[in-house]
């Protein structure tokens, strides 16, 4: 399906898929709780096309003047689309060889120089034919932007100390194509165009594909290094957005550690397999474990022992567990691959954790509560890389920006960016359908 279509169908459906997300929600929820429901997406409207004929004619000039984004370009028909700043109206304008188009500095350039996103002034005659095309004096660009942090709900963007927003018709777009802001996630590196405060366009430089790790069971519980830009924990069926590009991936757990070559490419699933690194089968090691309070009550595997001296365990990864009054109850996936290692541990007691919570509300706004995502059923849900179950199903709700990828059999794998506030309640997603594989 063309992606224009596509995007232009997400928010015609979106008062559908608000009726199907309430209408789910009890699913996965908890109870009679709280919930709210959410549209990736759904802060930026579509843009209404007409034709510049339909522009306000200037009484004085007999021209019509526009300004706003470049958002498409038919050199064959000789037309451009321009969303202006003011309105939000997408203009559909016809060009000539005639035609005077500049840079903001005047350089004189082709059409085929200009780029989707670009920002221009537009002088057209009564009859819409395009006179002058020149870029906007007062419009900025802004390039190399990564780990973009956006708000949907205020329509905030923050870049350092800068705060900026974005026009509720802002042009998104990634090769050319209309996406939603929602499909942009951390590890892209994105092109900002605005006036003054306000962005007009976000445009995708270079986008993010995917690393589908198996056989990594020998390593679960430890760290993967993604080249020198990504550090994260190794869990089983993990799924890791990242930038394109050729990387060194790096597994490490303690004694054990494996090193390979990926190259990521564009919205493509790349796996790599670390199957011929194995644990000896029966080989154990001992682990002595410190552990603050002491008399906290440990269980591994389920089991509770006793760790007044060094357990011996099986190499491989276990899961560990600690109770005890007064304190927050602890869990952890470790790996044993060496004959005698240390582990330390100190809880966190309840009395810390209330004073921590006063002093930030995070805990105390978002404890207890879930994040549902209802649609597209069927499809299997990571969240920040960690696989979470398949489609509907929940996870723990923490506030900040979360990168939400799908996949499915036959269908493209995608990514989402979330921000979830620092609020109460459940909350309740439904993206939209995936798409076949060509």
């Amino acid at each position: 399906m063309n992606k224009n279509v596509f995007f232009n169908i997400i928010y015609k459906a979106v008062s559908v898929m608000m009726i199907v997300v309430i209408s789910v929600s009890g699913l996965v929820g908890c109870g009679s709780k709280k919930t709210s429901s959410v549209i990736p997406g759904s802060s930026i409207l579509p843009a209404p096309t007409k034709s510049i004929t339909d522009a306000p004619v200037n009484a004085k000039t007999n021209e019509i003047t526009i300004e706003g984004v470049l958002s498409s370009l038919d050199k064959d028909a000789k037309k451009m689309r321009f969303v202006e700043n003011s309105s939000g109206i997408e203009y559909e304008v016809p060009y000539t060889g005639g035609t005077d188009i500049q840079t903001k500095y005047g350089t004189k350039i082709a059409p085929s120089n200009m780029k989707p996103g670009e920002i221009y002034e537009v002088t057209c005659d009564k009859k819409g034919t395009a006179l002058t095309i020149y870029g906007a004096k007062d419009a900025w660009e802004r390039t190399g932007i990564t780990g973009l942090d956006f708000d949907e709900s205020t329509r905030k963007i923050t870049i350092g100390s800068t705060n900026l927003v974005y026009a509720q018709k802002s042009v998104i777009l990634s090769d050319n194509e209309k996406i939603s802001i929602s499909q942009i996630v951390k590890q892209d590196t994105v092109i900002l165009r605005g006036v003054d405060s306000t962005v007009y366009s976000i445009v995708v430089d270079v986008g993010h594909g995917y690393i589908k790790f198996t056989g990594v069971s020998a390593f679960e519980g430890g760290y993967a290094s993604i080249g020198k830009s990504q550090l994260v924990g190794v869990t089983d069926n993990m799924l890791v957005t990242a930038a394109t590009g050729t990387y060194d991936l790096e597994l490490d757990a303690g004694t054990m550690s494996g090193k390979k070559t990926v190259t990521v490419e564009k919205n493509k699933e790349t796996t790599v397999d670390f199957s011929e690194y194995k644990l000896p089968v029966d080989e154990q090691g001992a682990v002595n474990f410190k552990v603050t309070p002491s008399n906290a009550v440990m269980t591994i595997d389920g089991e509770e022992v006793d760790y007044t001296e060094p357990v011996m365990l099986k190499f491989g990864s276990h899961v560990l567990t600690l109770a005890a009054n007064y304190y927050e109850a602890y869990t952890e996936t470790f790996t044993v691959s060496s004959a005698y290692s240390t582990k330390v541990i100190d809880m966190t007691s309840k009395s810390a954790s209330t004073k921590s919570s006063s002093s930030s509300t995070t805990a105390a706004s978002t404890s207890g509560y879930k994040v549902n995502v209802t649609a597209p059923a069927g499809a299997a849900l990571y969240v920040d890389s960690v696989y979470v179950g398949i489609v509907p199903c929940s996870f723990e709700k923490k506030s900040g920006t979360k990168t939400i990828t799908l996949t499915q059999n036959g269908y493209n794998t995608i990514s989402y960016s979330i921000s979830i506030a620092n609020s109460s309640g459940d909350l309740n997603y439904a993206f939209p359908d995936m798409t076949k594989k060509e």
